[in-house]
């Protein structure tokens, strides 16, 4: 496929993922419109960019607000001309045990990983259908199809992308418009810092570029759902196979603590105000 002169907007490309695939757009000659709230790491992401070869635009927000994400499909418009690729990438972690998660939590995740993604694919479709071709890849989790322990918030944005991204590969047949969901497992980015609890896990994360690989076979051979490592779908036919031995080796894998529930009951108990 030849890239030049196309143009992609990249959610989330401060670090990790999305700084890969930014880079990789642009070394294949692709002007790119990065987003993400840091400005500094920005501009790092954008200079190395031009330095591959591309032209950059940065667009510094948040895609929890509705107007900063319709905003990118109007600057890589007047920036560019055109809009080909939507790289849905930004996402938050809610890595916490229930009982303490808050409403606010609830929304402010599911505006991030599940309202952004929707809001810029619509923002996307009209340009995306004046050309008759387009690819919009959303970047989900292995927990949008596997639920681990303590991130039920995330799992259900997450689950929330797949589903919306499945629809539209149904309702845009005909239009020549790709979308993709990329179901991604343990990849070493900064999400691992930033957890709001210690996570049991501790095998391998890999390299950011395994998903960018993933992102650009899934536009090249329009393929609908790819995961990353390809190994996580055997887990999922296992999840799928056995709900009931799933749970059981979720709890032997990271329990619950009893002093965990204790403590919650006690601070239900202490905020009763006359209910039963």
């Amino acid at each position: 496929m030849d890239y030049r002169g196309r143009v992609a907007i990249v959610t989330g490309a401060s670090s990790g993922i999305g700084r890969q695939v930014a880079c990789d757009c642009a070394a294949r000659g692709m002007a790119v419109v990065i987003a993400a709230r840091r400005r500094e790491q920005l501009e790092e992401v954008a200079a190395a960019c031009t330095a591959a070869g591309g032209a950059v635009e940065v667009a510094v927000g948040d895609v929890a607000e509705r107007a900063f994400v319709e905003s990118l499909v109007e600057r890589a418009l007047a920036r560019f001309g055109r809009l080909d690729v939507v790289v849905n990438n930004a996402g938050i972690s809610k890595h916490k045990q229930i009982y303490a998660v808050t409403a606010d939590e609830v929304e402010y995740v599911v505006r991030v990983n599940l309202l952004a993604p929707a809001w810029l694919t619509l923002a996307a479709l009209p340009a995306m259908l004046r050309r008759g071709e387009g690819y919009v890849i959303n970047v989900s989790s292995a927990a949008g199809r596997i639920v681990p322990p303590r991130e039920t918030v995330y799992a259900a944005s997450k689950f929330g992308l797949t589903g919306f991204t499945e629809g539209l590969t149904l309702d845009l047949q005909g239009s020549g418009i790709h979308a993709a969901v990329i179901h991604v497992g343990p990849i070493d980015t900064e999400i691992w810092q930033k957890t709001d609890e210690p996570t049991a896990f501790r095998g391998r994360k890999h390299p950011p570029r395994i998903v960018s690989a993933a992102i650009f076979e899934a536009i090249e051979r329009r393929r609908h759902d790819v995961w990353v490592p390809r190994w996580m779908k055997l887990a999922y036919g296992f999840r799928l196979l056995s709900g009931r031995l799933y749970r059981a080796g979720a709890a032997r894998f990271d329990p619950v603590p009893a002093a965990v529930v204790d403590a919650a009951r006690a601070r239900a108990a202490s905020a009763r105000t006359g209910l039963p």
